[in-house]
């Protein structure tokens, strides 16, 4: 576990469980659920999609990977 000299402790998101479409006032944000290293799936948190696209690209090239196989397999 890496901790701050402020004493944060720095966590990695270690997956996404789900997405969504939030409206703030005329603007619509995606969020998407995020799993976090050291903690269950049952405490995931809702983040800004593109801040954690920005943070952390590898996730979402991975989710994409995904979800190609899953198409591929279903036009078999």
């Amino acid at each position: 576990m890496q901790v701050e000299p402020e004493g944060e402790v720095l966590v990695e998101p270690l997956n996404i469980f789900d997405r969504r479409e939030v409206r703030l006032r005329k603007r619509a944000i995606t969020q998407v659920k995020v799993q976090w290293q050291h903690y269950g799936p049952d405490e995931a948190t809702w983040e800004d999609e593109e801040l954690i696209k920005k943070a952390y690209p590898e996730l979402f090239r991975e989710n994409i990977h995904q979800d190609d196989v899953q198409s591929q397999e279903g036009e078999m």
